[in-house]
């Protein structure tokens, strides 16, 4: 194969967004935009922004400082999960209650000094939240907000199939070693 030098390929106009590109939200993000949504937690608002593919290159450097050279491998799944948790919430949470906007402006803030692991839990699960849906529209499945469509998917079901199918159910584990008679040590 022969390879050749040419000219770098440069657009002299922009060409504008169609009506249906100006509408869809792959298009708006590329130019540009972003997403923020606001989620409610128990100890306040927090702004979060869908992160692009250069944020989660920063949340995995994010990560990786804070092995501090240690490969990933060399962690157990918790440890790792909270090192991802952490560095995912401290790009995606753009701002918060008074509070946590003024410890924000601490150039040496994280979200791995909050005190309570149980509310980080909560922002993350609600941040991830937000994440997925924002991913899910980009694919091109719009999430039904509106749960009321449940008793229309459910005419024509036999009343057996639901409601009371598995009441009564109960289940028992044993542990232990089995006899070769059957019986557990």
């Amino acid at each position: 194969m022969a390879r050749e030098f040419t000219d770098e390929i440069k657009s002299d106009k922009e060409e504008p967004l169609s009506e249906g590109q100006k509408e869809d939200i792959f298009f708006t993000l590329l130019n540009g935009q972003t997403i923020k949504d606001t989620i409610q937690t128990s100890r306040g608002e927090f702004v979060v922004k869908f992160p692009k593919q250069n944020d989660m290159i920063t949340i995995a450097r994010g990560a990786a400082i804070m092995r501090t050279g240690i490969p990933a491998g060399n962690f157990d799944g918790t440890g790792e999960y909270e090192i991802q948790k952490i560095a995912t919430l401290d790009v995606m949470v753009d701002s918060g209650p008074a509070w946590f906007n003024k410890l924000k402006k601490d150039a040496n803030f994280s979200w791995r000094n909050m005190p309570d692991a149980n509310f980080v839990d909560e922002v993350y699960a609600k941040a991830l939240s937000f994440r997925q849906e924002i991913q899910a529209e980009l694919r091109g499945i719009t999430p039904n907000r509106d749960r009321g469509d449940t008793e229309k998917v459910s005419e024509g079901v036999p009343p057996n199939v639901g409601g009371n199918l598995f009441s009564g159910i109960a289940g028992k584990i044993k542990r232990g070693r089995s006899k070769p008679d059957g019986d557990t040590v």
